[in-house]
């Protein structure tokens, strides 16, 4: 009987550490919630108003240039789909297949050129994403509102309970990675000479205009595209689609945003199988071309998923 009322004293004890813990989380993420991330906020607002700007811009040129800017823009978007999806996302993050260094560095640069935050960064947070995924401790936590989920949870600090369990986050592998390193180590130098200088001078020596018009459009208006395709996995497939590999979790399967992300948008499938480095099923009508980036660098042997495929 004393046992008992021991193990019962414990597991009362238990629940009330465990209640005043999440309540504590919860005034911390409230807290968070309220202190802005000001130079981000100012920053990411400022590339709206000039993406909106290139927008405009772009259809007071011919038709011809209009033609050859879309499709520069969406050749540069695609590549960018690459890098995350095919890089960060599949490689690093998940570490679903291995990679030779020559490819690294070329996914490396893909990367920079979407400019979500680097390699190590982007991969920390996205595995505190599975960890916890759509509660307190997900940094994109679904159940604050589509808003906070798709672009949200940039605009504001992150409460101490998320920087700390940031901090619990087997990093070792993206540390031991010299690829990784170095863009860390150089990452505001290389994006912007990646995601904003090039494809500057590409447009302006490819579709004409000045180096304005060249800016505006194939560097922020094509950068803003992408980071809105990007928050889409986070926002919209988590509300918007179907649910047929596990209905009980917000993750949907949603083409729309497969269609534009490159493949990132079977996301039910992904978070019930994140380690799979198709992520996605494995059928001829699921529109996934960073994982046949990933089936043709293997095929050139530069990479290998070890066969380890969901059936």
């Amino acid at each position: 009987m004393k046992v008992s009322v021991k193990k019962h004293q414990e597991s009362t004890e238990s629940q009330g550490k465990e209640f005043a813990q999440k309540e504590n989380t919860t005034k911390e993420l409230i807290q968070a919630k309220e202190e802005m991330r000001v130079p981000e906020s100012i920053f990411l607002g400022i590339m709206h108003l000039l993406a909106i700007t290139g927008l405009v811009l772009l259809f007071t040129y011919d038709k011809q240039t209009i033609i050859r800017s879309v499709c520069l823009m969406g050749f540069l978007h695609y590549l960018s789909c690459l890098g995350i999806g095919s890089g960060v996302h599949r490689l690093w993050a998940h570490r679903s297949y291995k990679a030779s260094t020559p490819y690294r560095v070329f996914l490396m640069v893909l990367q920079s050129l979407a400019f979500q935050g680097s390699i190590f960064h982007w991969s920390r947070d996205h595995r505190l994403h599975h960890k916890f995924s759509d509660t307190d401790l997900d940094p994109h936590n679904m159940n604050k509102g589509f808003f906070f989920a798709h672009m949200g949870w940039l605009l504001v600090k992150k409460s101490q309970a998320l920087v700390d369990e940031g901090y619990k986050i087997d990093v070792q592998d993206l540390l031991n990675d010299p690829v990784v390193s170095f863009q860390k180590k150089n990452y505001y130098k290389l994006s912007a000479l990646i995601c904003f200088i090039i494809p500057t001078f590409l447009s302006y020596f490819i579709v004409g205009g000045s180096l304005v018009f060249g800016f505006l459009t194939a560097g922020v208006l094509r950068y803003i595209f992408m980071l809105h395709i990007t928050w889409c996995v986070n926002s919209v497939c988590h509300m918007f689609g179907s649910r047929p590999y596990n209905p009980d979790i917000l993750p949907t399967e949603n083409l729309f945003v497969s269609i534009f992300a490159g493949g990132e948008g079977w996301h039910n499938w992904h978070h019930e199988y994140p380690r799979d480095w198709r992520a996605c099923e494995n059928k001829w009508y699921k529109w996934n071309p960073n994982g046949w980036f990933i089936q043709t660098a293997e095929f050139l042997g530069l990479a290998n998923t070890h066969l380890e495929k969901v059936q």
